[in-house]
């Protein structure tokens, strides 16, 4: 059992803890979640046709179900479990293709000046996401995913004399843009919740937009548009 899973048995078993504490302290929802279970054993007691098991039954079930999520804990251990789902199974889940959000998705790099563009075909909706281990012809990135981490290394590139964009939307997530030293950067980015770090500064964005110059965009030959969006995530743009 790796650390990641411990971890979120012992969360999930101290928010169970202090759930059931608050029903026990609440006597009102002490009352209610015994009558709840005492009519689903009762249901459950009576045999098929007799007129009192669906009623009971139906009692029971509403009667727990509000009984355990009119308490706060109840919330926080679904969005723990869905946070758990979402970033801590890769591995050996997301290679088994259970959850294919977690699968990375790879996509190379290779420039040949203002030659022939290519196309990168369709992107996944989840998953980190990396453009420049291997090569393609240079084109415009334009990426949107719902979740994952991305990363753009223009590391190994050499960029057409003219402006070249880079465009991620996306929902949650880091994204990181490797970009050459000597290029021009305009930076245009816009997050509900994260925070920027761009020409040694770092900036905290709370639903807001930055829009930024590198120092040597004026006199650099070739120049480079980022024009990224997030609901919440990181933007790091790091020179290479």
């Amino acid at each position: 059992m790796s650390s990641r899973v411990r971890f979120f048995i012992i969360i999930e078993a101290a928010l169970f803890l202090m759930l059931a504490y608050q029903i026990i302290s609440n006597p009102a929802t002490l009352v209610f979640s015994i009558l709840a279970v005492l009519s689903l054993v009762w249901a459950n007691s009576l045999h098929r046709g007799n007129f009192l098991k669906t009623p009971l039954l139906l009692f029971g079930t509403i009667a727990l179900v509000v009984t355990v999520f009119i308490n706060p804990t109840a919330w926080w251990m679904i969005m723990v479990a869905i946070l758990a789902i979402l970033f801590a199974g890769r591995g050996s889940i997301s290679s088994s293709g259970l959850m294919p959000w977690f699968r990375k998705q790879f996509v190379s790099v290779r420039t040949t000046g203002d030659g022939d563009k290519g196309t990168d075909g369709r992107r996944p909706w989840f998953g980190d996401f990396v453009i420049g281990q291997s090569v393609f012809e240079w084109e415009d990135v334009n990426i949107s995913i719902l979740t994952g981490d991305t990363i753009v290394d223009l590391g190994n590139t050499i960029l057409p004399r003219r402006d070249n964009v880079v465009m991620i939307r996306k929902g949650f997530g880091k994204t990181r843009v490797l970009v050459p030293i000597g290029v021009g950067i305009e930076l245009n980015h816009s997050a509900l919740v994260g925070k920027v770090d761009f020409g040694g500064a770092q900036h905290i964005l709370r639903n807001e937009t930055l829009h930024l110059y590198s120092d040597d965009y004026e006199s650099a030959p070739r120049h480079l548009r980022i024009v990224t969006s997030a609901i919440i995530g990181d933007l790091e743009v790091v020179p290479v």
